[in-house]
């Protein structure tokens, strides 16, 4: 039995001798009832286990196990395919590309003896973006062929590789869209699940690959990457019905300086023997070098770990509906090219078409990593080895020891150890580089097995300035340009040029750091604002009825100086208890007083009554509650119901996410085509509008973010105006702009369409300003209440925002929290174009509207929950709207009454 964790594999192993009885194995038309592709059919997440379960209980060459439960409960699956043998020796094997994996655990010549015994592991996994459910239903098909076929193909591949195979990424998503399907098919509702297919993240999980937020990621990584080291990871996908019908390897420029150049050229071969596949298979419509890039590791965290990426994505029907142009024009581009061999002739595509494409491409995928076995082993080890003996610069990463916030330091560090970097942390204090390190100070060298992904991730990045033409319209991105985790975070990290001797101790682990002792008998407590686990806090003692309040400005306490925004916690065991436990969690400082201190603060409102207008199928919204849960954050979702009574009577402040548009909050969800469930997430029409903007002039408060700031400046007509070209319309939101810049790419699949896009960008002077997912520059003002916490200067996330200047005006009184610098630089990492338009203008700005609040964050302040570095502007705005000015003498009566 299998002993690499607790558990044992499911199933298969104990007739792991017995020749496959294909007579007794269902084919999925028999199991399902349908065959698979069928117009109108899917097949359903816990059916396709059911079936899974049944080919590993019938079968030698196959086994299963759950490896934990998804976000909703649901189970997370890997399946196991190979010669009995190769099972009965799956531990060994693992341990051989463990082994390859780290090759300072070998002897000269040892590695040579171990590549032949091996065997490389095939990793594939199937819809993680839930409306792709053509994988999901191709990876029945490809199991049961496994299984049951004894042809040349699969006896190679069986004898040569061990398939590990996750039938689907986000088995939640794959449940709400096909059970929505279903419930609604032949209604007048909609068929389209309306809303995220994951519970906080939708489409976005596939860019969780270096946060490891997510439980799915978490698993992927954690129990599947890191366990079994994968020499090549496939990844299914969709992609938009009207470009190729399918993309395979290899990927346009640019790629990541830090992707091994042995790596770039198997996913090229695999790329190019599956288009051989497929065109031998008489399947049109195949095409490579096109739209999709290597840059971000946000997408690929195999390639930072001795693996290709090898990313397919076929052309979508709506779900299980054909697509068939009504005129019988051909689907697709239709220019025959070098990479883009045999345009597609039909002018149908239909479900069964993914299935059969998806087929061909995983069988040619895995025949030629069979074909070339050792040298699928032989590469996985050289490219560890390459990074092991490592010489050039940068040498190593110093993340020194006195940081301003040790919960993000702790976070920033937990994030390279579950990426299997290895940290030390110095004994003693050194010298690198010509500058003086304390001891505690955390080293990451980057002769490693995963100095890539350390590397990748503690560097700023220089991203090329690609254009359409000399001069022209930028190429985007397929994603976002930087990625500097330290920068994302608000950590302070060093890159290390030369090398260095240090008294260094490798971490087995890493923990909060230890956080001073806290007297349980103090009379206050005080926290310094530049913790983001202040904010962990802040719930729990509110529950528990502990009045709270910041100091206004800056004081000193027992020779000590504490800054604005300072937390005042009233003494007490209650207290005491809690932000112990914190301390604990987090590392947390928190300071004892034997005195209140006598400072005019903001009484904190007890509780702080939030809503969040998370808005459908709205991925900042779903990260924003993802945000706040973490932080035990009470919340609501803001649904139209609320608006048939008062919003005081529910709400304190309401925060808006990116992507909440005045259509968005009059209209919403159609009644017309979503049932009651949905009702929720209806538009609240212009009388809805008008009370909210009613309640905020009554004294509410409201927080918008990214685009939804141009939504609350209509509302009450903000003094202030945007400065940068308003790139895809008044309202429209960020991810209809990052789509917007994907349909970019897809142009290039027609030189005619090109031409008129570029035509059209140069006529919109796009190329005048740019910036597509970059850490700029913000200089804060931390005596402002929204900023307290803040640095004086630090880089935020941009990605198609937009800045403001402060206009004259009457009924609001605008301050500007943070701003882009009037001279220096302005990027910190990425891509900017343009950066005198940002010169001196607002990003963050709090305005008092009538007796209430506005806080407009133009800059992505909480981006995919990247952006720790920021939640500081967030989190301050939401408690610091209904918080009361008090003066020292209140202060002194309010927390003496504390617990």
């Amino acid at each position: 039995m299998l002993k690499l964790e607790t558990g044992v594999i499911a199933l298969g192993l104990l007739a792991s001798l017995l020749p496959a009885q294909a007579d007794s194995i269902q084919t999925p038309e028999q199991f399902f009832g349908f065959k698979i592709g069928s117009d109108g059919e899917m097949a359903r997440y816990p059916k396709v286990l059911e079936y899974l379960q049944h080919l590993a209980g019938e079968s030698p060459r196959m086994s299963y196990r759950e490896l934990g439960k998804t976000t909703d409960g649901n189970p997370y699956v890997l399946t196991y395919f190979s010669s009995p043998e190769n099972l009965e020796r799956l531990e060994r094997l693992t341990a051989i590309n463990n082994l390859l994996a780290d090759p300072r655990k070998l002897q000269a010549g040892e590695a040579e003896g171990l590549i032949e015994e091996g065997r490389p592991f095939y990793f594939l996994y199937a819809t993680i973006h839930s409306t792709e459910v053509g994988n999901g239903q191709t990876i029945t098909e490809i199991a049961h062929e496994m299984v049951t076929s004894n042809n040349k193909q699969v006896a190679e591949i069986l004898e040569n590789t061990v398939l590990l195979m996750v039938p689907s990424q986000n088995p939640d998503g794959q449940m709400m869209v096909i059970d929505h399907y279903y419930k609604h098919r032949g209604t007048r509702y909609s068929t389209g699940f309306p809303d995220l297919y994951h519970r906080y993240t939708g489409h976005d999980n596939n860019r969780d690959w270096f946060m490891f937020t997510q439980i799915e990621t978490r698993l992927n990584v954690e129990k599947v990457q890191n366990t079994y080291r994968p020499a090549i990871t496939h990844d299914m996908h969709q992609m938009g019905s009207n470009g190729f019908r399918i993309f395979v390897p290899p990927f346009i420029d640019p790629y990541d300086r830090n992707f091994h150049p042995i790596l770039s050229q198997a996913q090229a071969s695999v790329g190019m023997a599956m288009a051989t596949g497929l065109v031998a298979a008489g399947k049109e419509g195949v095409g490579f070098l096109n739209q999709y890039d290597l840059w971000t590791p946000a997408r690929q965290y195999m390639i930072y770990h001795g693996q290709p990426r090898i990313l397919t994505e076929i052309a979508s029907v709506h779900l299980a509906m054909p697509q068939i142009d009504p005129t019988g024009k051909p689907l697709g581009p239709q220019e025959t090219r070098w990479n883009f061999p045999a345009p597609y002739s039909s002018s149908e595509w239909r479900l069964r078409d993914i299935v059969d494409y998806g087929k061909i491409a995983v069988f040619s995928g895995l025949s030629h990593v069979a074909k070339y076995r050792r040298e699928w082993l032989r590469n996985f080890y050289k490219v560890h080895e390459d990074w092991v003996t490592r010489t050039e610069s940068p040498f190593a990463f110093v993340i020194p020891a006195n940081q301003r916030d040790p919960f993000e330091t702790f976070e920033l560090l937990e994030i390279l150890d579950i990426a299997d970097v290895e940290i030390h942390r110095a004994e003693a204090s050194f010298q690198a580089d010509g500058e003086e390190f304390a001891a505690g100070s955390w080293v990451v060298k980057l002769a490693q097995p995963y100095g890539a992904f350390a590397k990748t991730m503690l560097e700023i990045q220089e991203y090329p300035d690609l254009r359409a033409f000399p001069g022209g319209p930028p190429i985007p991105p397929y994603d976002v340009t930087a990625q500097t985790l330290g920068m994302l975070m608000g950590v302070d990290v060093r890159q290390i040029e030369g090398s260095f001797d240090a008294q260094l101790r490798l971490l087995a682990g890493i923990k909060p750091a230890a956080a001073p002792a806290i007297d349980p008998g103090a009379t206050a407590y005080l926290i310094d604002p530049g913790s983001n686990a202040a904010f962990k806090a802040v719930p729990r003692l509110q529950a528990a009825g502990i009045p709270l309040a910041r100091s206004s400005s800056a004081f000193v306490d027992r020779d000590q100086e504490f800054p604005a925004g300072t937390w005042l916690i009233p003494g007490g065991p209650k207290s005491h208890e809690i932000l112990a436990q914190i301390a604990t969690e987090t590392g947390l400082v928190v300071s004892s007083s034997s005195q209140l201190p006598a400072v005019d603060s903001h009484l904190l409102s007890s509780p702080t009554r939030v809503g969040l207008w998370r808005g459908a199928n709205n991925m900042p919204g779903g990260w924003m509650m993802w945000l706040f849960e973490q932080y035990g954050i009470e919340h609501r979702i803001v649904s139209a119901e609320d608006f048939r009574g008062d919003l005081s009577d529910k709400y304190d402040v309401i925060v808006l996410p990116a992507g909440i548009s005045r259509r968005t909050i009059l209209r919403g969800l159609d009644r017309r085509f979503h049932d009651e469930s949905w009702d929720w997430a209806y538009g609240v029409g212009q009388q809805g509008w008008d009370k909210l903007r009613d309640w905020v002039l009554a004294g509410g408060s409201i927080i918008a973010n990214g685009d939804s700031v141009e939504t609350v400046r209509s509302m009450f007509d903000l003094p202030i105006a945007p400065v940068l070209p308003l790139r895809s319309g008044r309202g429209q939101s960020q991810a209809a702009v990052a789509d917007a810049e994907v349909n970019l790419r897809e142009t290039f699949q027609s030189p005619a369409n090109l031409l008129k896009t570029l035509e059209e960008r140069v006529v919109n002077r796009s190329a005048q300003f740019f910036c597509p997912g970059s850490l700029l520059y913000n200089e804060f003002d931390p005596e402002h209440p929204v900023a307290y916490g803040m640095p004086a200067t630090a880089p935020v996330f941009f990605r198609h925002a937009q800045a403001y200047r402060l206009t004259p005006g009457f009924d609001a009184k605008p301050r500007a929290v943070s701003r882009y610098p009037a001279e220096g630089p302005i990027l910190a990492s990425g891509w900017l174009l343009g950066e005198e338009r940002l010169r001196d203008q607002a990003n963050a700005v709090a305005f008092d509207v009538g007796k209430g609040k506005v806080v407009t964050l133009a800059s992505q302040i909480a981006f995919r929950t990247q952006t720790r570095g920021t939640f500081k502007l967030l989190f301050n705005a939401i408690f610091h709207g209904p918080a009361r000015a008090i003066d020292a003498a209140e202060l002194g009566k309010t927390l003496s009454r504390g617990n």
